[in-house]
């Protein structure tokens, strides 16, 4: 009869299992003093686990908010920066032009002014075109396309309808209907965009924000006085050197005028981002406050884990030195 008994046989096995689960406590406490959060909230909770998951909920709708928030952000901060870039070029425009419309100036002060008026018009639709993340900022619905035709198209477009005239006020007349009046040249053939800026919801019930478009009423007042003002150096226009400087003022006085609704439109966008910037300061603090409720339902000690975690640790060096001992035990050995 063999002196080797079945809890002889046993052993190892039993030696093994001790091991996966000493193994299987430390990677539990390891994760638990890494992230301060409770590996088994169910059980820690005891099975009431609606509070824990309305605050992961909020918590994962605050991630998706926030992101959107911060995309809109950059959309606002753009039209911002464009909207002053386009704001400093009228201001430049109204100023030489009022130079140029002066009795008595330099004979060519009326030609460089119209193409100052001209590269300033190619500007401003350049930065209209302005994109965020591939999205054309002023078009609209349609952030596929750019918002307006070229400087050249829209001037091509204009030139006929005031060729013949021989009154400035015609003119300027002419051009501030095709840009301002419904239905007009602005709209049919000028405009390339579709409604409103499109925006996502911020958060739960909020309004979304409304960014203006290369539509607006002030962006177009302006665009007309730059046309106008480019129609001063037009060469196939018929209008007489007085005239010309006639037109040249009503540019001016046109582009001076617009000064009120162009201040109006940023500071409806320096509001927006007055709001985007108190709801990301809410979010941050909702989330704070979401995360230490979260830590009190759910979270561990991580001084009692670091310690649980050092006498697993000690089991296990301890489990592998039995271990150890054990596999060198021989039959010789055990006569000794």
């Amino acid at each position: 009869m063999t002196w080797l008994s079945l809890g002889s046989l046993a052993l190892p096995h039993q030696l093994q299992r001790q091991g996966v689960s000493l193994r299987a406590e430390m990677s539990r406490l390891g994760v638990e003093l890494t992230t301060g959060q409770s590996s088994n909230p169910q059980k820690k909770l005891r099975g009431d686990v609606g509070p824990l998951a309305a605050i992961e909920a909020r918590l994962s709708r605050i991630d998706a908010y926030e992101q959107n928030a911060r995309v809109v952000v950059g959309r606002v901060n753009t039209t911002q920066t464009t909207m002053s870039k386009l704001d400093s070029s009228r201001s430049q425009i109204m100023s030489s032009m009022l130079a140029a419309s002066m009795v008595g100036g330099a004979a060519d002060s009326l030609v460089n002014a119209g193409a100052s008026a001209k590269a300033a018009l190619q500007d401003a639709i350049s930065a209209l075109s302005v994109r965020v993340a591939g999205q054309a900022v002023f078009s609209g619905v349609a952030t596929d396309r750019d918002p307006l035709v070229d400087a050249e198209t829209m001037l091509a477009a204009v030139v006929p309808l005031v060729n013949g005239f021989n009154s400035a006020q015609d003119v300027a007349t002419t051009v501030n209907s095709a840009f301002t009046d419904p239905g007009g040249l602005f709209e049919t053939a000028f405009y390339q965009g579709v409604g409103s800026a499109p925006e996502a919801m911020i958060d739960d019930g909020s309004p979304e924000l409304a960014l203006p478009t290369a539509a607006d009423p002030a962006v177009r007042e302006l665009l007309a006085g730059l046309v106008t003002a480019a129609l001063v150096a037009e060469p196939s226009m018929s209008l007489q050197q007085g005239q010309r400087r006639q037109l040249a003022q009503s540019s001016a006085e046109a582009l001076l005028g617009n000064a009120g609704a162009m201040t109006g439109v940023q500071a409806r966008i320096g509001d927006a981002q007055a709001r985007l910037d108190t709801q990301l300061l809410q979010f941050s603090t909702e989330r704070d406050a979401l995360t230490l409720s979260r830590g009190a339902l759910v979270g561990v000690d991580p001084y009692e884990a670091a310690t649980r975690l050092e006498e697993a640790r000690t089991q296990l060096e301890t489990l592998y030195t039995v271990t150890a001992r054990t596999s060198r035990l021989s039959l010789t050995g055990y006569l000794r």
